[in-house]
C-alpha cells in the first residue's frame, strides 16, 4: 500500500548536500547533527544492475534480487519498474524494511527474463509501471539449493556506487572513490578473493575462522567493490552460518564448533545485510533468534569492576545483534528497541564510571580489569582493536535513533573513546598498544601487525563526530592507516574478519 508519493533523487540530493559533515550548522550543545546516514546519494533515479547465471543456467528464468535505497528516497515501494532494453518486465515488489523516516530501505522485486553473463536490467525509481504486478515466490525456488549455501541461479550484482550510498552494510565509500589516495590502504589486507568461501570451505571445521561475522566482513567487500566475487562469497557464507542455525527464539543455537554458549559467535547483521539484499524471509527470523539468543546470553550487559566478565567484544556484538535485528524485524520491534537501549545504557555507565579513580571526563574508553577481559595483567585498561566493534554498535545504534539524546550521547561516547585511543593507545613507533592502561597503568604492546586499522577506525569515527574539529585526530588515524599499509599483516582466515569487519569504513569518516 502506498503511504505516500515518493521523492525527487534531487530532493535528496539536496537534504544530503545540507546535511553533509562540516555544512550543517543545526549542532546541539556538544555534537553536530551529522550522521553517517548521510552518505553522498546515487546522482540518478536510473539503477543498472548485472545479471549473472550460474554454470548450466540459461534462457528465460525467474530472477530474485532487492535493491536498498538510501534514506528519504523511496516512500512507496509500487514506484519501482523493471526494463530489459528499454522494455517493461512484469514484476513482483514489496518493501523489506523500512528506515526511522518511514522511507523504504530495501525493496525486493522478481522478474522473469532471458539471462546471460552481463546481461543488462535497468530499475527506475519513483515510476509507476505500466505492467500488471506480479506474485511474489519463495525466494528458495530461485536458488541453486534450497538453503543458499550454493546462491542463487542468477547472481544480480549491484554497483558500489549505489551500495556503499545507500548504507546497507553500514557507514561505506567505494574502494574506487578513493583510489591513489592517502585513504586507499586496504586492498591488500582485505584480499576478499585471497580470503573468500574457497578458503574458508577447507577450514570451517575450525572454530576460529568464524570469528568476527564474516558474512558482515565479506558484504562489505561487496558494498566497497561490486564485484561478483565479494558478493558470492558473502552470499554464500551466510547461507552456511544460517542453515546451521537450529531452534528459535532463546533456544536458538549456533553450530560453530565450540562455540554455542559464546556471545562473540552470535551475528544478526550479516543475516540482516542478506535479507535486505535478497528478500529471504528466513534470515530475517534468523538475525531475530539471533537477538533472542544473545540476550539469553548476556543479559547483564553492566560491568560491576573487578573481575566480572566483560570485554567490548561482547558488548559490541550483543548490541550489533539488537539493532541490526531491529531493522529488518516484522513484529519484535519493541522487544528489540528496548533491549538495545538497555545494552547502550549499560555501556556508558560503563565508560562513565571505570576506573572509579579516572577523572578525565573528555577522553575515556571502557575500561574494565584485564581479570574481566580474560587476561593476566592485573591492570585497568581497555583493549584498543576490540573496541571498534563496540564503537561500530554504538555509531549504527546512533543512526537508528537519529534525533534523540540517545543518540547524542552514544555519539559522544564515541568521540571520548577515539579521543584516549589517539593520545594514549600508541607505543613509541606509533603502533598500537594489544592493551591499554589507563592512566599509570601498564600497557601491553602487540606482538604482532594485525591492529592497526582497528583503531584508525575508531579515531577517524571521534574525528567525525566531533564535527571535524581536532585536526590531530584526523592526523592520528592517517597516521594508523599508514602503518596499516606499510606493516599490515593478514596470516590468517581469523586476522581477515577481525581487520575488515569494521576498519574498512574508516575513509568514510576522514573523506
Amino acid at each position: 500500500m502506498a503511504r505516500t508519493h515518493a521523492i525527487t533523487l534531487g530532493a535528496v540530493l539536496a537534504l544530503v548536500a545540507s546535511a553533509a559533515p562540516g555544512v550543517a550548522d543545526t549542532a546541539t550543545p556538544t555534537l553536530p547533527a551529522v550522521a553517517p546516514a548521510a552518505v553522498a546519494a546515487p546522482t540518478s533515479t536510473v539503477l543498472e544492475v548485472k545479471l549473472h547465471p550460474a554454470a548450466g543456467v540459461a534462457g528465460s528464468q525467474l530472477v530474485n534480487f532487492a535493491v536498498p535505497m538510501p534514506k528519504g528516497l523511496l516512500f512507496d515501494p509500487d514506484e519501482v519498474r523493471v526494463l530489459s532494453r528499454g522494455t517493461e518486465l512484469p514484476a513482483a515488489r514489496r518493501e523489506l524494511a523500512l528506515h526511522p523516516d518511514g522511507s523504504v530501505r530495501s525493496v525486493q522485486l522478481q522478474v522473469t527474463t532471458e539471462v546471460s553473463d552481463g546481461a543488462v536490467l535497468q530499475v527506475r525509481l519513483g515510476e509507476s509501471p505500466t505492467t500488471a504486478a506480479q506474485p511474489l515466490v519463495d525466494v528458495a525456488s530461485t536458488l541453486a539449493r534450497a538453503d543458499g549455501t550454493a546462491g542463487p541461479r542468477v547472481w544480480v550484482r549491484l554497483p558500489a556506487r549505489w551500495l556503499s550510498a545507500t548504507g546497507v552494510t553500514g557507514p561505506q565509500v567505494t574502494a574506487a572513490s578513493v583510489e591513489g589516495t592517502e585513504l586507499d590502504v586496504f586492498d591488500t589486507v582485505c584480499d576478499y578473493d585471497r580470503y573468500g568461501v574457497d578458503a574458508f570451505l577447507p577450514l570451517q571445521g575450525n572454530k576460529d575462522v568464524w570469528l568476527y561475522d564474516r558474512g558482515t566482513a565479506l558484504y562489505r567487500g561487496y558494498a566497497r567493490q561490486g564485484d561478483l566475487s565479494s558478493l558470492q562469497s558473502a552470499y554464500r557464507e551466510t547461507a552456511m552460518y544460517r542453515n546451521q542455525i537450529s531452534g528459535a527464539d532463546a533456544a536458538t543455537r549456533i553450530a560453530v564448533p565450540s562455540a554455542v554458549n559464546d556471545v562473540k559467535y552470535h551475528y544478526a547483521q550479516n543475516l540482516a545485510i542478506h535479507y535486505l539484499l535478497t528478500g529471504d524471509d528466513r534470515f530475517r527470523e534468523s538475525a531475530e533468534d539471533i537477538a533472542a539468543r544473545v540476550y539469553e546470553l548476556w543479559r547483564d550487559p553492566g560491568y560491576a569492576g573487578g573481575a566480572d566478565f566483560w570485554t567490548e567484544r561482547n558488548a559490541g556484538f550483543s548490541l550489533l545483534a539488537y539493532v541490526w535485528a531491529r531493522i529488518v524485524t516484522d513484529d519484535e520491534a519493541a522487544l528489540l528497541d528496548q533491549r538495545a537501549d538497555e545494552a547502550a545504557n549499560a555501556y556508558l555507565a560503563v565508560q562513565n564510571t571505570f576506573p572509579a579513580s579516572w577523572t578525565d571526563r573528555a577522553a575515556r574508553c571502557f575500561a574494565h580489569t584485564a581479570e574481566a577481559h580474560g587476561e593476566s595483567y592485573g591492570t585497568w585498561g581497555c583493549s584498543p582493536w576490540m573496541s571498534a566493534i563496540l564503537a561500530d554498535a554504538l555509531d549504527q545504534y546512533a543512526t537508528e535513533r537519529e534525533g534523540t539524546a540517545a543518540a547524542t550521547s552514544a555519539r559522544e561516547a564515541i568521540v571520548r573513546l577515539g579521543t584516549i585511543l589517539a593520545r594514549d593507545g600508541r607505543d613509541a613507533e606509533g603502533k598500537p598498544f594489544y592493551w591499554m592502561g589507563v592512566g599509570s597503568a601498564r600497557d601491553e604492546v602487540d606482538g604482532y601487525d594485525e591492529h592497526w586499522g582497528e583503531p584508525a577506525y575508531v579515531i577517524a569515527m571521534a574525528y567525525f563526530h566531533g564535527g571535524k574539529q581536532d585536526p590531530s585526530l584526523r592526523a592520528t588515524a592517517l597516521e594508523l592507516l599508514t602503518g596499516l599499509q606499510q606493516h599490515g599483516s593478514v596470516p590468517h582466515l581469523r586476522s581477515f574478519n577481525w581487520q575488515c569487519r569494521s576498519a574498512v569504513a574508516a575513509p568514510y569518516y576522514l573523506k
